[in-house]
């Protein structure tokens, strides 16, 4: 691709611009028993993950996502 003018410079920082806009949405894990968001993963094996708040110490694999 060859820029031709200042025109052509303009289009391409402005389509880089909108990229940067873009978002990916953030899921947030929460605490099913106090709902904090203070919760972290505890260990995982053959039963799948085990999530821990360190809020209130539930210990589990139900965990909520925002």
């Amino acid at each position: 691709m060859s820029i031709e003018n200042d025109d052509d410079i303009d289009k391409i920082e402005e389509l880089i611009k909108e990229e940067e806009k873009e978002s990916k949405p953030v899921s947030v894990l929460m605490c099913p028993v106090c709902n904090s968001s203070n919760v972290v993963y505890y260990m995982g094996g053959e039963l799948g993950y085990q999530y821990r708040c360190k809020d209130c110490g539930y210990i589990g694999a139900i965990i909520l996502e925002k």
